[in-house]
């Protein structure tokens, strides 16, 4: 499984000081996803398709969050443990 960290204050721009120790400080996890690669998570946390009702937002608003779709400056964990922040085009590997 997947899981999706969204930034708690959002500038949608990618942080270069980000690293997987400090994640915790900007970032909450939002939920474990089903995929096969980082793009299918990304397509999955987009909020017409996880929450096409708004289902999500309970859930966004207790944590602490504002948006519901995944955008820049977000993380993507992958199965193995890897940390990949989505960037303008892509994503970008977070030691």
């Amino acid at each position: 499984m997947y899981k999706a960290w969204y930034c708690t204050n959002p500038t949608f721009r990618s942080n270069p000081l980000l690293t997987s120790n400090n994640l915790t400080a900007t970032h909450v996890m939002v939920r474990e996803v089903a995929a096969s690669d980082l793009d299918s998570v990304y397509t999955q946390m987009q909020g017409e398709i996880w929450s096409p009702n708004g289902e999500a937002r309970q859930l966004i608003k207790s944590l602490g969050l504002s948006h519901t779709s995944m955008s820049v400056g977000d993380v993507i964990e992958t199965p193995d443990g890897k940390f990949h922040e989505v960037d303008s085009i892509g994503f970008r590997e977070i030691a």
